[in-house]
């Protein structure tokens, strides 16, 4: 039978007692699942605290209420994504209760089951409307619960209370109201006394996590004081290192090392920074190698008052820099987590190869810079980190993300994208427990299917996962939404290019391409305002300055596109074959048809010995209402496997030939569903 309720990508099946996102089965412990199940049976009415207190735990039961209360509605905000500061599903009426405000499809017998256990009768349900006017809404602090997580690092109180969370299932409800309300009290009852046992080694713990209330943190760039380039690399790492083990072992949101990495060697006031990344929680420190000692310090400030929460300086002795770094960086990550109020999960540590690791760190340097030749530099050594250590996951994976990102620099993707999943297949081999590379092996997968094998749905399994080992991997989220957008998902596609936003704040790239996303959902002035916000920040960063041409096509500026093109061509180096097609398309919509025409016949010269794309010569045919000459490239493109092709669908550029049954053809076959 079809799921009782959904609401935005999730489904509540109540027969199967799971909740699943997009088709996926989401891992909830029983007490949020039983507030989701409460929340959405409320039909959008404010759900009082006392009654989620009744149907979590009984009428009797002994607890200290609002904390309960608020610690089982962050675990569900945690799971759903949702910020209680600009909720989507959960809105706190502060004194009261909580409210579901996003749209739900419901059974409509399920209404009238949940007028019990909201305390009142059907007859009462227009006075609890108006009682319950939003008259003062704020959000609620934050309580971040800590995430199931495996192999803890020590039994404790809150393990105690996952083997209590992850207890067994209601059996399954049937469609008749009153079963479903019985089945519901005995099991609140077990709940009761289960928790009755539990509440003392439980309160402890969460009464530490309730006091900070921080959800997300951001490391900056370490600054290496002996100020010795040759060894910035290895800083760098650290920094990096810290990022990654702090979202795969805590549940904070924390900064992607892409944003955080525009703080290196400036100035900014702490409060600034804070409040353009969005958290509530700032690590800093310093790296100094002298001779034979190695002194580090890490100072956790809380970003809200100024307030130092956490310090400590190490000194270590000997050079072996990269052991010394792994040794010291475990130990901060353990105790910036329990400052915050939260434990550490661990995975299973390999053990330290100096070589392969130094080439590893080497070559995320590099990458970082996102240029073609650091790309092309970051392939040499990540190939040498596997040489040194064939077992290293981290480098598979890397070196997979490499070959996909060199596809967007104007060679022959066939090449690098096989690569590339030679790399990811790999590291999935040999990763092991390691989440983090197994989640970018994913993604790379999902890139390979989507832009190499047009395997659509393969492409979302790939994502789907990616996101599932590693929720806090900005990438996985950003390019799941291209390829939402691709095919014509427009809403999801919005919310995913929001989670990277939110995970790496400063990526131009992720902010070029969530003007995109509104560009290709034929909302220019929301895409205008996205790009303009990206140029502010990144005055010399060339691709906003394509995408920037294209919204101004779409709001009929043609001459202003034509010089946002040429911006981007400058800060390029050079012309690639696709502004070049950029350009020509403006030229064509501008009326400059011959000169139009010569680009495009120079494109095709070109084609004669180098790459380019079949999608590129189509750009200018369409602008220029030659659809036959349009569609003899996009056939090729097509057959030759060329990149982009599968935003022929949404991309407005292409909307010279979009009536064209060829057109609508080609679409079927790409499997592709038309753009309006």
């Amino acid at each position: 039978m079809p799921a009782p309720f959904h609401f935005e990508e999730f489904d509540l099946d109540l027969e199967r007692y799971e909740l699943r996102r997009s088709g996926q089965a989401v891992k909830l412990e029983r007490i949020p699942m039983e507030l989701l199940i409460l929340l959405l049976q409320s039909n959008g009415k404010l759900v009082r605290r006392d009654a989620i207190n009744r149907r979590l735990w009984g009428e009797n039961a002994y607890q200290d209420t609002d904390h309960s209360v608020n610690t089982a509605v962050n675990k569900l905000r945690y799971i759903l994504r949702d910020d209680p500061r600009d909720p989507r599903f959960i809105q706190t009426v502060v004194g009261q209760g909580y409210r579901f405000i996003a749209d739900v499809a419901a059974d409509p017998f399920l209404e009238e089951a949940a007028l019990p256990l909201l305390g009142v009768q059907k007859s009462e349900t227009s006075l609890l409307t108006v009682a319950t006017r939003p008259e003062f809404i704020l959000p609620e602090p934050v309580v971040t619960p800590v995430a199931p997580v495996p192999l803890p690092v020590k039994p404790g109180p809150a393990e105690t209370m996952e083997e209590q969370d992850a207890g067994p299932r209601h059996p399954a409800p049937t469609r008749r109201p009153f079963v479903f309300v019985v089945l519901t009290i005995l099991v609140a009852l077990l709940a009761a006394a289960a928790f009755l046992y539990l509440h003392r080694s439980r309160s402890a713990h969460d009464s530490k996590t309730a006091i900070g209330g921080f959800h997300s943190v951001a490391v900056l760039p370490f600054v290496n004081l002996a100020q010795n380039s040759d060894q910035d690399y290895i800083v760098d790492g650290m920094t990096d290192q810290l990022i990654t083990d702090l979202a795969g072992s805590t549940p904070f949101r924390v900064i992607s090392s892409r944003s955080v990495m525009q703080y290196k060697g400036v100035q900014v006031p702490m409060r600034e920074i804070a409040e353009t990344l969005d958290v509530d929680a700032v690590l800093e420190g310093s790296f100094l190698h002298n001779g034979t000692q190695v002194r580090i310090t890490a100072d956790l400030i809380d970003a809200r008052n100024d307030r130092h929460l956490w310090a400590q300086v190490y000194e270590e002795g000997g050079n072996d820099l990269l052991t010394i770094q792994e040794s010291v960086t475990n130990d901060i990550v353990r105790d910036v987590a329990l400052a915050l109020g939260s434990g550490v999960s661990t995975s299973q540590v390999r053990p330290l190869n100096v070589e392969a690791r130094d080439s590893y760190l080497r070559g995320r340097f590099l990458w970082n810079k996102r240029t073609p030749a650091s790309l092309e530099k970051s392939v040499v050594y990540y190939q040498n980190a596997i040489n040194a250590d064939p077992g290293y996951a981290e480098a598979y994976a890397a070196l997979g993300i490499a070959y996909v990102v060199l596809t967007g620099y104007g060679s022959d993707p066939s090449s690098s994208l096989a690569k590339a999943q030679l790399a990811a297949e790999a590291a999935l081999r040999l990763g092991g427990g390691e989440a983090e590379a197994a989640a970018e092996a994913h993604t790379v997968l999902g890139a390979v299917k989507t832009e190499r094998d047009r395997d659509w749905p393969g492409a979302e399994v790939e994502y789907r996962r990616a996101l599932e080992l590693d929720p806090s991997y900005p990438t996985a989220h950003h390019w799941y939404s291209l390829h939402l957008s691709r095919l014509g998902r427009t809403k999801e596609a919005e919310i995913e290019i929001q989670r990277a936003r939110a995970l790496d704040p400063l990526s131009p790239m992720i902010g070029t391409d969530a003007a995109e996303t509104a560009y290709w959902a034929r909302n220019p002035g929301e895409a205008m305002a996205r790009i303009r916000e990206v140029l502010i920040r990144n005055p010399n960063f060339a691709e906003a300055y394509l995408a920037e041409g294209k919204i101004l096509e779409q709001q009929r500026h043609y001459e202003q596109a034509l010089a946002a093109y040429k911006s981007g061509s400058r800060f390029f180096g050079s012309d690639t074959a696709y502004v070049q097609a950029l350009q020509g398309n403006a030229l064509a919509l501008a009326g400059a048809s011959e000169q139009a025409r010569q680009m495009a016949k120079q494109l095709e010269d070109l084609s004669a010995h180098s790459y380019v794309s079949g999608v590129d010569l189509a750009i200018i045919y369409c602008a220029l209402g030659d659809q036959d000459s349009a569609l003899r490239w996009l056939d090729r493109a097509q057959r030759n496997g060329d990149r982009e092709m599968g935003l022929v669908s949404v991309d407005p550029i292409f909307d010279g030939c979009r009536s064209n049954p060829r057109y609508q053809d080609l679409l079927k076959r790409l499997r592709l569903r038309p753009a309006r």
